[in-house]
């Protein structure tokens, strides 16, 4: 039962009610294309109880529901947008800014909603970001005053702070992996992916690239996250850097040796950088990578839409709940092309879902990472957690931490309170 507030409406004037809810649920669960789709699939609709209480029906368990309403899955837009033929260019929300001027890959800009229900959310009057793909570019923009807050190259935690910036880890659940496509070869080898795995050095990589800043994993959650299973980490000998055993599986796959793949690097300066860590230490093994540069963007589109390429070094982004990240792993997913998959483990995830508490849904959590190296379409290397910068202008709400992925709510900047 979802209950609405009475005094929310979307910028083109529709209300915000329970009826909107229900269309954009609605829409999400059968629109072409929808992204939604999957995270949805359980719910068999939608009931309107009264003009601001709403009732989720469910097919099946959705204790993962309510995390993921608060994020891109319960976005709302104004039904009346539904059809506008601009409206990936001009969204029709509720939140506290309006979008601007959207210039594809250099700038979004958002004036502060004046009827936003919560005046004390949009501390700033304007709101620009900015795509900066150079970590010196960044740091940059803060020391000359066109940016207050970034997040910078570990490298440069130093130097920022010697500059006057403020700096602290950023809070973050994004882990840096490598993805391989499981459906043509090498790759579609377990045998040969397990020797990827046990090829790369995660310590090597978060103290020579990132200053030792991130911690080695061996799932796709930090080791502070709720539901991290602490039986699975990077030093157990299934996982390990084990350059001989990689050798030795590669020869069972019939390869000995070795053999040669094409590795995406998208255009990102972190990437790069593990991109060009990574050749040496899968080459020491006989996993010879050749490297191709593709713009961040349309790296998922290449690899998974195209299947262009054989492997690629990604950072996944923020997830509401754990069940989230690991959905790549089943059947008929954007980023699982080739179904690569098992009973046992989509068994496990959807016993994630059952539950009401994360005390209730924790043993099938720690089965469904589990039962996922098994299958093994990917493999996470750390923790990314990057450090934030930020001027002397920024204004933060009280506990405020700067994040990889930050919200801007209650943010502002000195002078830019009108």
């Amino acid at each position: 039962m979802l209950t609405l507030r009475d005094d929310v409406a979307f910028i083109d004037g529709t209300p915000f009610d329970a009826a909107a809810v229900k269309a954009n649920i609605e829409r999400a669960m059968t629109l072409e294309g929808s992204t939604q789709k999957g995270a949805l699939a359980r719910v068999a609709g939608v009931e309107v109880v009264d003009a601001h209480t709403a009732r989720i029906n469910l097919s099946g368990p959705g204790g993962n529901l309510p995390a993921l309403l608060s994020g891109t899955t319960g976005s709302m837009i104004s039904p009346a947008a539904f059809d506008n033929p601009d409206l990936d260019q001009n969204p029709v929300g509720s939140g506290m800014a309006r979008l601007a001027e959207y210039i594809p890959g250099q700038v979004t800009r958002y004036d502060r909603n004046p009827d936003y229900w919560d005046p004390g959310a949009a501390k700033a009057a304007h709101y620009e970001i900015f795509v900066q793909t150079s970590a010196p570019t960044r740091l940059t923009m803060l020391q000359t005053g066109q940016a207050e807050l970034t997040y910078l190259d570990p490298s440069q935690a130093e130097q920022a702070a010697a500059a006057g910036l403020n700096t602290a880890p950023s809070k973050s659940l994004s882990i840096m992996s490598l993805y391989m496509n499981t459906g043509k070869p090498p790759f579609d080898d377990i045998r040969v992916r397990q020797a990827m795995q046990h090829a790369v050095d995660r310590e090597a990589i978060v103290e020579g690239l990132f200053f030792g800043i991130g911690e080695p994993v061996a799932q796709y959650m930090p080791p502070d996250y709720w539901a991290y299973n602490p039986a699975v980490t990077p030093d157990d000998p299934a996982f390990r850097y084990d350059p001989e055993r990689a050798r030795q599986l590669l020869a069972e796959a019939g390869h000995p040796d070795g053999v040669d793949f094409e590795m995406l690097v998208p255009s990102l300066d972190d990437h790069r950088a593990v991109a060009e860590a990574l050749v040496p230490m899968l080459a020491e093994v006989g996993l010879r990578a050749s490297t191709r540069v593709v713009e961040s963007p349309t790296t998922g589109v290449t690899f998974y839409g195209r299947q262009e390429g054989n492997a690629f070094p990604g950072m996944g982004a923020p997830f509401q709940d754990p069940t989230t990240v690991y959905q790549a792993s089943l059947p008929g997913q954007y980023a699982n092309p080739w179904n690569t998959s098992s009973p046992e483990f989509q068994q496990a995830w959807m016993d994630a879902l059952a539950g009401s508490s994360r005390e209730a849904r924790l043993e099938a959590m720690h089965r469904m990472v589990e039962e996922e190296k098994k299958i093994l379409k990917s493999f996470p290397l750390h923790a990314h957690v990057p450090p934030s910068a930020w001027t002397d202008r920024a204004v933060f709400p009280e506990g405020y931490r700067p994040a990889y992925a930050p919200t801007f709510r209650g943010v502002g900047v000195t002078g830019d309170s009108r």
